[in-house]
């Protein structure tokens, strides 16, 4: 316990009702999981009890090592080790699981949760303009999955809706928000922030080194460009910090041309890949140096019209015939959506709609899922839906602008820059 919570609650000073209080809360807490365990060691097999008092155990080091999980967790967020079976066929995909990574976030948030209870949290949290919309979104999603059970569309068999796939599309936007709170709220100086922004830049530069030198190490993360973006941000903003030495800027561009050979060379196929690579560079240099930021969009011009017969057969003629431009159809067809439900049709029911009826009612073709992030909320949770994540994220983006340009330069800056 700290020096600072230790004033707080009053345990300098001999036996205050404060301290009391604090001490009767923390002896509830132990009272109470002791009864709760010997009535689950009462009614349940051996193996079950080990399993319980081991969990305790972890759930103890975690809680005691807070920040040093919370590290080693973003070593490995990103990467789908190991899926539980398919919990539900339907939804939103083909079949719905959980990850490792998934299930590991969520008992880090209950975790999170009992040191919250327990008084155990830094004193001084970070007060966010994501909470308020990102709150009135979840709000929004559990009327929306309530809606849909209620107003169900006659032309379309509400035998294939799976509760379990609304349920996992609902817990997964309750573990994103729930690891933005538990963020925030839990790093107590500098050198954790720095530690927890290094881990979450590394996952990147791993799969990137990993693919560029043809490692072929095993344990790798699905779509691994995007998780470049961070860490091609970051690199961005050293290059054209003019306090870094020479050599440090130096190898900060030598980062950043591997970054945009892997992904608009050798997977320049996918063009979500490297069009937000080349945003993430554009906006962290328009946010640095303007000058800067229009050199290089001359060069990106230049070597955009010398390449065009690369792209013309890489990417224009690739991307038709391998369908890619259904996505506008896709696109089209959300909008519908929205105009059609102006609620939805809920989260995790667009396979439903789509793959049994208004795919072919509208022929916008019968994909699973509306291949887009702002398609599928349109579909799903419809515009007031798709207007409070918008919201999210336009309200907690303007909140780090503003923040960032109150910041003197500085390691902090530079990481604000790159997100």
């Amino acid at each position: 316990m700290n020096e600072g919570m230790e004033n707080r609650i009053g345990l300098n000073e001999g036996w205050t009702p404060e301290r009391v209080a604090f001490t009767s809360r923390q002896l509830g807490i132990i009272i109470a999981t002791g009864i709760g365990v010997g009535i689950f060691a009462a009614v349940m097999q051996l193996y079950y009890v080990s399993a319980l008092i081991g969990m305790l155990l972890l759930a103890g080091l975690v809680a005691w090592q807070f920040e040093s999980t919370l590290a080693l967790y973003a070593l490995i967020a990103f990467i789908p080790f190991g899926r539980t079976p398919d919990i539900a066929i339907g939804g939103s995909g083909v079949g719905k699981g959980l990850y490792v990574s998934e299930v590991m976030l969520a008992f880090l948030l209950a975790v999170w949760f009992l040191k919250y209870v327990w008084g155990n949290l830094p004193k001084h949290r970070v007060s966010s303009a994501f909470y308020a919309p990102a709150g009135l979104y979840l709000l929004f999603c559990l009327i929306n999955v309530w809606h849909s059970y209620l107003y169900w569309d006659p032309n379309v068999s509400q035998r294939y809706q799976y509760s379990t796939v609304n349920f996992i599309e609902l817990l997964l936007r309750f573990l994103s928000v729930g690891a933005l709170i538990m963020m925030a709220t839990s790093v107590r100086d500098r050198k954790w922030l720095g530690w927890i922004s290094l881990a979450l830049m590394f996952a990147g530069a791993y799969n990137c080194f990993n693919a560029f030198f043809r490692l072929n190490i095993p344990i790798s993360a699905s779509w691994w460009i995007l998780l470049l973006f961070l860490p091609a941000g970051y690199m961005t903003a050293v290059m054209l910090d003019g306090d870094k030495a020479l050599l440090v800027r130096v190898a900060a561009v030598a980062v950043l041309v591997i970054f945009v050979y892997m992904a608009f060379v050798r997977h320049v196929s996918w063009v979500s890949g490297w069009l937000g690579l080349f945003v993430v560079i554009g906006a962290v240099s328009f946010l640095v140096n303007k000058k800067v930021f229009v050199a290089l969009a001359a060069i990106g011009c230049i070597a955009l019209a010398m390449s065009w017969s690369f792209v013309d057969v890489n990417v224009i003629a690739a991307s038709q015939e391998e369908g890619d431009y259904d996505r506008f159809d896709l696109l089209r067809a959300s909008v519908k959506y929205a105009s059609t439900f102006p609620m939805g049709v809920g989260l995790g029911n667009y396979r439903t709609y789509n793959s049994f009826h208004y795919g072919e009612k509208w022929d916008t073709t019968t994909y699973t899922s509306a291949h887009g992030t702002y398609a599928q909320h349109l579909s799903e949770t419809g515009f007031p839906g798709a207007i409070l994540f918008i919201g999210i994220l336009f309200l907690g983006f303007r909140w780090i602008y503003i923040n960032y340009r109150e910041l003197p330069r500085g390691p902090s800056k530079t990481i604000l820059q790159a997100a």
